[in-house]
């Protein structure tokens, strides 16, 4: 019987799923190499971390999807070490934050997209809800969660020396925002960016919390690699708005997150279009369906189309969200759903942690 060939054995890989991701090895870039010699298949994976349950779950998948093909007698795989000609594992250092179960990313490849006004909205919507909830400002650059809480309070440094967080509309607040003052430009390199992120993870007090949010700087730089290999991380949420040039963009930040280990929850199309403040009609400003596209490209949910509404602007310019300031909005609805959907799916894709 002859063994295949190298295209059909790449099809059986387009079969295998990254453990808690929607989307294959193949299309996430990872097959570094496929060889056949008389039946026996051997495949080269760069998974993107050394974590021996995920590179177990894959070899058996692996297996399992290859071994099926007619003609093959013998399936082997070994991967590449995730710092492999670069040192040390990356992600030697990842450990849970004391207290906080879940730990979700917001994130954008893009800037522009109304990421953070996402971020502040799903957090008070988790907060609102009644779940212990802290947003993370992790944009350096740019933090804007002081403006859209409202509050310019200086978070004080408790007995232990640990940060406290700025407590708002139910939300425990850390933000860069809080130590700058408006006149003092943010031009740091990269080392000092990832110091902060640390800082924030480690030395802030964020007590017991069910969700820890964290508003991601936008692209796929030092804070957002920084995270992942500080904690775990239950989810990301992926923000984009429907043009095309936005799609391309996020599509990459999916990708990243699949080579770091991270489920990805889901996509939120933002500016789905301009809701009529008169007659509720929504006229598609940036076009139609591009988060959609995206979300089945990817193999991701689309967890929800924001319009862009006056008043959500509004509420962030008066420091209080538009799921406080005013839940009777069917705006308000749509981030009290998301805020449904990406608890229940972080509870539901986190990976096992042990006790911190």
């Amino acid at each position: 019987m002859a063994a295949p060939d190298v295209e059909l054995v790449r099809d059986a890989l387009r079969t295998v799923l990254f453990p808690n991701f929607r989307r294959d090895v193949m299309t996430l870039g990872m097959v570094q190499d496929v060889r056949v010699e008389d039946g026996a298949v051997h495949v080269h994976l760069r998974p993107g971390t050394d974590k021996e349950d995920v590179r177990a779950a894959l070899r058996s998948r692996v297996e399992e999807a290859v071994g099926r093909l007619r003609g093959v007698a013998s399936v082997s795989v070994d991967f590449a070490r995730a710092a492999e000609g670069r040192g040390k594992d990356p992600f030697a250092e990842r450990a849970m934050l004391p207290g906080v179960r879940h730990v979700i990313a917001v994130a954008s490849a893009k800037g522009g997209v109304g990421k953070s006004t996402v971020a502040a909205n799903l957090a008070a919507a988790l907060a609102a809800g009644g779940a212990a909830t802290g947003l993370l400002d992790a944009d350096v650059y740019g933090p804007s969660v002081p403006i859209m809480f409202g509050t310019s309070a200086r978070p004080h440094v408790g007995p232990d020396r640990k940060i406290e967080p700025v407590l708002r509309h139910g939300v425990r607040l850390v933000s860069m925002g809080f130590f700058l003052d408006e006149q003092s430009p943010v031009i740091w390199r990269g080392p000092i960016v990832m110091g902060i992120v640390r800082q924030f993870l480690r030395d802030v007090h964020w007590g017991a919390l069910d969700h820890l949010v964290v508003d991601l700087p936008p692209g796929t730089g030092d804070a957002v690699l920084t995270l992942a290999q500080q904690v775990p991380l239950s989810g990301a949420v992926v923000v984009t708005t429907p043009q095309d040039v936005a799609l391309l963009d996020v599509g990459r930040g999916i990708a990243m997150f699949a080579q770091l280990s991270t489920p990805v929850i889901g996509v939120v199309e933002n500016m789905s279009g301009y809701a009529c403040a008169t007659c509720g009609s929504i006229d598609p400003v940036f076009g139609e369906g591009g988060g959609a596209v995206l979300a089945e490209r990817f193999g991701v949910p689309l967890l929800a189309r924001i319009p862009l509404v006056d008043a959500v602007r509004a509420q962030g310019d008066a420091g209080v969200p538009v799921v406080v300031a005013a839940p009777h909005l069917p705006v308000s609805a749509l981030y009290r759903e998301l805020a449904r959907r990406v608890a229940a799916d972080a509870e539901r894709m986190a990976e096992p942690k042990a006790t911190a």
